[in-house]
């Protein structure tokens, strides 16, 4: 898209100086009696401003349709940000959620040690597992 405006911009730049050349050229012909002259004059500056308003359209038109998708882009980059956030959040909750766990499961593990050993019972149950020792496995 960004060379169909340049295109535009570029030819209407090329337009204008053959108009301005042209009319310096010929401004001694241009007379009330030569009528010819006037209509290139004035069929000339008609042109030039047909096509800067052409010009302008078309990039008033691009914008129009780059806004909308510059919006949903960004709004696309926040949502991808914040999904990304509560990946890290929920990954930091789950780590903590898994600590407190572990640590609940060797106090209980304990405490049947520990009333085993107040009674005299054999106490043969192993520890429980923990992070390290899931992976090992």
């Amino acid at each position: 898209m960004r060379g169909v405006r340049d295109y535009w911009i570029v030819y209407y730049l090329v337009y204008v100086v053959a108009v301005i050349g042209l009319t310096a050229l010929s401004w001694r012909s241009v007379t009330a009696e030569n009528y010819i002259y006037w209509l290139a004059a004035i069929g000339g500056a008609s042109i030039g401003i047909a096509l800067f308003v052409a010009a302008v359209s078309e990039g008033i038109g691009y914008m129009v349709l780059l806004i909308p998708r510059r919006i949903k882009q960004l709004k696309d980059e926040g949502r991808e940000e914040g999904r990304e956030e509560g990946r890290e959040e929920g990954r930091e909750e789950g780590r903590e959620e898994g600590q407190r766990e572990l640590q609940r499961q060797w106090v209980a593990w304990n405490e049947r040690r520990l009333a085993a050993e107040r009674r005299g019972i054999a106490f043969d149950e192993p520890p429980p597992d923990g992070p390290d020792d899931k992976r090992r496995k």
